[in-house]
């Protein structure tokens, strides 16, 4: 039986590790509505935009997502710069910049999933 996991299961397994990773911290639920948001933000906005909006509001659950989000897609593109804001503005293609997109609405699909699953909704 082959052990080599598709990069679905990546994606999902890296997303799970994140919400559990959040999961009983005081802003799970606030996480969640964000991460519940996010493909919908991500596709209507831009990425650029999207990580721009999380990285000023400061807070913890948008600086969580922020790196959730940049990590995992940085280890998708392998890029040079550390930071995939920076790389978005200064360095990113046309291509480049719409494989990351892409990478990411994946990655977060499979957040929003996790988190409708795990983490408290506002309110409860």
């Amino acid at each position: 039986m082959s052990q080599q996991r598709s990069l679905e299961q990546e994606r999902a397994r890296a997303a799970w590790g994140r919400v559990v990773e959040v999961k009983g911290r005081g802003y799970a639920g606030k996480y969640g509505q964000l991460a519940r948001s996010a493909p919908a933000d991500i596709q209507a906005n831009g990425l650029g935009q999207t990580l721009s909006f999380w990285n000023a509001k400061g807070e913890a659950h948008h600086r969580a997502l922020f790196n959730h989000v940049s990590d995992w897609v940085k280890g998708q593109i392998k890029f040079a710069d550390a930071d995939l804001l920076q790389w978005i503005v200064n360095t990113a293609d046309t291509d480049g910049y719409r494989r990351a997109t892409a990478e990411a609405i994946a990655f977060v699909i499979w957040l929003k999933r996790f988190a409708e699953a795990e983490l408290p909704k506002e309110g409860d």
